[in-house]
């Protein structure tokens, strides 16, 4: 086993013990803890990724190699970005101020839109992506076209997200006039 991958996955399961731990027995600052380390957990297989251009949370050396370069990389800064949310999220809960976060995000939602977007045009290059090179009309008819089809969806959806949070940014007031438009179904995914 590798010692990159023994630290990352240690420092999220002990995370999720300490949340555990701390929730239950009401351990003071237990839960802020727990959340930090799988915050660093993630933070750092995010880094290795980005550094080593290999996929995060790799057992063996040899596993996942077809996925070294750019989708690692691709999924180094996903990663990296759940572990700093999750550190913020710690301290935030540290300092009392999680309740407040939520409440104005949820108001104006612009950070999570883009953020969102983001993790979908990420998970749409991925998918559109074919890092094991198999070019058998088979595989390319029954799993690649499919699986790039919904890429390219994820793509566009990613792209409207990134658009509605720049247009919830630079004018709310026009944002809510359209939230308030939508069908009332809609209106309760926001």
């Amino acid at each position: 086993m590798r010692l990159l991958a023994l630290i990352e996955y240690g420092l999220v399961v002990i995370g999720i013990v300490a949340m555990i731990a701390g929730r239950f027995f009401a351990l003071a600052k237990g839960v802020q803890l727990g959340v930090f380390l799988v915050g660093a957990g993630f933070a750092f297989a995010g880094l290795c990724a980005v550094f080593t251009r290999r996929m995060p949370f790799r057992t063996y050396d040899d596993a996942f190699e077809s996925y070294a370069g750019l989708p690692a990389l691709i999924v180094g800064l996903m990663a990296l970005a759940v572990g700093a949310g999750a550190i913020v999220s710690a301290y935030l809960l540290d300092m009392g101020q999680w309740h407040a976060t939520v409440s104005y995000l949820t108001r104006r939602p612009a950070p999570l839109l883009a953020a969102g977007g983001l993790f979908l045009i990420g998970t749409g290059v991925l998918m559109v992506l074919n890092p094991q090179g198999h070019h058998r009309w088979m595989w390319r008819i029954l799993v690649y076209v499919p699986r790039a089809t919904v890429g390219v969806l994820a793509l566009a959806a990613g792209i409207a997200g990134l658009g509605l949070g720049g247009w919830e940014w630079r004018d709310p007031a026009a944002f809510d006039a359209f939230v308030a438009s939508l069908p009332q179904r809609l209106r309760l995914l926001y």
